[in-house]
């Protein structure tokens, strides 16, 4: 069985990157890239049944690849 892995977008190359609100963690694809096409850059990928319920992305493509 494939392992899903997950990231959380990388934003540390912004001057003012948003520090206050909490970030979601998205489903990545084979490529790399996020499941619900958020186009950013992605941190190191974790698997994605380690990532916290609260912190799932809940867009149509992450939210329907999340492992149950």
């Amino acid at each position: 069985m494939t392992t899903v892995n997950a990231a959380f977008r990388d934003a540390s190359w912004l001057v003012n990157p948003d520090t206050r609100s909490p970030k979601k963690a998205h489903v990545l694809l084979a490529n790399g890239d996020p499941a619900c096409g958020l186009n950013a850059m992605m941190c190191d990928p974790q698997p994605a049944e380690l990532i916290s319920t609260l912190s799932r992305c809940q867009r149509p493509g992450c939210k329907a690849a999340w492992p149950q």
